[in-house]
């Protein structure tokens, strides 16, 4: 067995989704996927930035205890004053008064491409390199509605009935692949997070045959996403 995502020896397993997204008691069998140290390790650091900006646009009551004293939060900003500055950093004031936050891009896209990569390989029983993988969109939800509703109608049938979503955790991760009209009913795939925000991730077909082992370690940055930056602040 090989990491997945750089094929080299594989030394670990990495959960997916990522288990900073879920809540305690976890689920049981947790999807995970094989990694070396070096590619699971390197996710970290902003799998917990991306917690932390979660907390901020929202006001959902399991991520607010986060960061309140003694949480998860809490904890990891008094033991980095880099990461306490970055977040505060990224609290702005707009032209209207309102608070709002911007964030890193590239590190949010890499987390949740990471993330749909390994959510992928679990539906189709296939790989597909990592960069095949696009978060074109970021919809926070929870403090003021910015889904587009193009993206609603994804998620219905043609009957406007609500199609099938696969729940990992109630009420803190699911999720659903679907065909785009917008682009020529290619696949993409929403993430559905502690009821705060949607993601929107471009995939590939599943290959219809054998897997693919891929050689290189590479997350896309070229593409602009959707409504990253500008959340108005809870």
């Amino acid at each position: 067995m090989y990491c997945f995502y750089c094929g080299g020896k594989k030394q670990s397993m990495d959960h997916t989704p990522s288990k900073n997204l879920l809540e305690k008691p976890y689920p049981d069998n947790l999807l995970t996927i094989p990694s070396c140290k070096k590619c699971n390790g390197s996710f970290s650091e902003d799998e917990e930035y991306f917690l932390n900006v979660l907390v901020e646009i929202s006001t959902n009551p399991k991520l607010l205890s986060k960061k309140s004293e003694g949480g998860k939060i809490y904890k990891a900003r008094e033991r980095s004053k880099g990461l306490r500055k970055l977040i505060q950093d990224s609290l702005v004031q707009g032209d209207d008064g309102m608070i709002y936050f911007n964030s890193d891009t590239n590190r949010i896209k890499r987390v949740i491409e990471k993330n749909a990569f390994g959510l992928y390989f679990h539906k189709y029983k296939r790989l597909a390199k990592l960069d095949s993988f696009n978060c074109s969109g970021f919809y926070p939800f929870n403090v003021r509605e910015t889904r587009p509703a193009k993206i609603f109608m994804l998620t219905y049938t043609e009957r406007f009935r609500l199609k099938k979503w696969i729940t990992i955790q109630d009420d803190v991760f699911s999720y659903i692949v679907v065909r785009d009209w917008a682009r020529n009913n290619r696949l993409s795939m929403i993430f559905h997070i502690h009821n705060t925000a949607w993601c929107i991730i471009e995939i590939p077909f599943p290959y219809s045959k054998k897997q693919i082992r891929f050689d290189i370690h590479k997350t896309r940055t070229d593409v602009q996403l959707e409504l990253f930056n500008g959340w108005p602040f809870h």
